[in-house]
């Protein structure tokens, strides 16, 4: 029977000189024990295999392999891998250092010359705005009034001017100095103003000027240039981190506090975007006016300070404290007199105009004749106006039926004096 031959790949333990050589005689024998000793060639002890083995000729033993599973047997090593699988190794080992070593550069770079922090940026938007002539907000403003959305102008005193929508009317505004203005169309105008007839309102716009208070917002105080970038300084301040965003497609950081929202632009020289706050209620876009854009918003302003001189007092409102009797006995006219008590908030002295109507029967009927007298009050003391009605209509009346009539009073409060005018414009030289 002939041993099988060994799988593909298994050496024999001892190399090509399988099986070994016998081992050199001893003088006690072949064995490698002394005399007499118990080795395998001493005396006594159990001759060796023939051919060190039990095989004729040095036959290696019957191999069996292993079970599915098991090691090749005892003090076998491992097939030998073929390839070079230590230099691959090698390789990846180096190319990871290398790449460790080019993002330590990169990031020491960064830490070296890098982008500004965000307290840095808010410090950087904070100057361009301190060292504009004027912002322009575009948004929503709160106030008792209601609410008010469009594009107003601020300069660093602290005037505004723009188109914007009040009360579902498209009007322009003008807030300059603590005084409020607004250029609206007839129907805004009916109203706004109380009294049974604002005479002096026309088809077109015109200017009228309303209580500061309507408009619940101190632009000086709160939406200046200056004042803007004291609250992007102060959102250095915040408890919460910036958060990375973008607004309006633009790269920006957002600041978020307990009374308002801030959007830089997200560089090292930034600008900011945006500004909401619940004091003063507002939400607006920002974009900062250079000294040649701030100064057309100032010419802008200085021509419509000059169309002031036509404007009224929507917000004003005299009464008559006592009328006159008498000075209707004749049926070429009748002479109105009374005495006009001043709007308790308006500064003197005020111009007023007094129109004069006279109803035939009763307070709503057919009108008499009008007329017109212009009085300046200097004091909080009520004072005499009066003015002669004649008109065809009154004549008719009289002559064929007289009887009882009705006077009327309607006012025009004069919105600006020409030195208000002029005091409003000197006012823009500051700027």
């Amino acid at each position: 029977m002939s041993n099988p031959p060994p799988p593909p790949g298994w050496e024999a333990p001892g190399g090509s000189s399988w099986p070994p050589p016998p081992p050199p005689a001893g003088p006690g024998g072949p064995g490698p024990g002394g005399p007499g000793g118990p080795g395998p060639g001493g005396p006594g002890a159990p001759p060796p295999p023939p051919g060190g083995f039990g095989g004729p000729g040095g036959t290696p033993p019957p191999f069996f392999p292993p079970p599915p599973g098991s090691p090749m047997g005892p003090g076998m090593p491992p097939p030998r891998r073929s390839g070079g699988g230590g230099a691959l190794i090698a390789a990846i080992l180096g190319g990871g250092l290398v790449l460790l070593l080019i993002i330590g550069v990169v990031v020491y770079a960064v830490a070296i010359g890098g982008g500004k922090t965000p307290d840095e940026k808010l410090t950087a938007a904070a100057s361009n705005l301190s060292s504009s002539g004027a912002v322009a907000l575009d948004g929503t403003f709160g106030g008792s009034g209601g609410s008010l959305q469009g594009e107003l102008n601020v300069t660093k005193g602290g005037r505004a001017t723009g188109p914007v929508t009040w009360n579902g009317s498209k009007v322009t505004l003008l807030s300059a100095d603590g005084k409020l203005f607004v250029k609206a169309d007839k129907t805004y105008w009916e109203r706004e103003i109380s009294g049974d007839d604002p005479f002096f309102l026309s088809d077109g716009e015109q200017w009228g000027r309303l209580d500061e208070n309507e408009l619940n917002v101190d632009f000086q105080k709160n939406l200046t240039p200056a004042a803007l970038a004291t609250k992007v300084r102060s959102a250095r301040n915040s408890t919460t981190d910036p958060i990375e965003t973008t607004w309006k497609g633009e790269q920006a950081l957002k600041f978020t506090s307990f009374s308002s929202t801030i959007y830089i632009t997200d560089d090292d020289d930034a600008e900011l975007l945006r500004y909401e706050a619940t004091t003063p209620r507002v939400r607006v876009d920002v974009t900062p006016k250079e000294s040649t854009d701030a100064s057309s918003v100032i010419s802008d302003m200085r021509t419509s300070m000059g169309e002031l001189k036509d404007s009224f007092n929507a917000s004003a409102q005299p009464r008559v404290s006592e009328w006159k009797k008498g000075g209707c006995n004749s049926d070429s006219g009748c002479t109105v007199e009374a005495k006009i008590r001043p709007p308790y908030n308006v500064e003197t002295p005020v111009t007023i105009d007094v129109r004069f109507r006279i109803t035939a029967g009763s307070l709503s009927g057919s009108d008499l004749g009008n007329c017109t007298s212009t009085i300046t009050i200097s004091s909080s003391s009520p004072q005499w106006a009066s003015c002669r009605v004649t008109s065809s209509a009154w004549t008719r009346w009289a002559k064929d039926s007289g009887g009882t009539f009705y006077k009327h009073a309607d006012y025009k409060v004069i919105g600006a004096t020409e030195e208000e005018v002029q005091a409003l414009q000197n006012g823009l030289d500051s700027e």
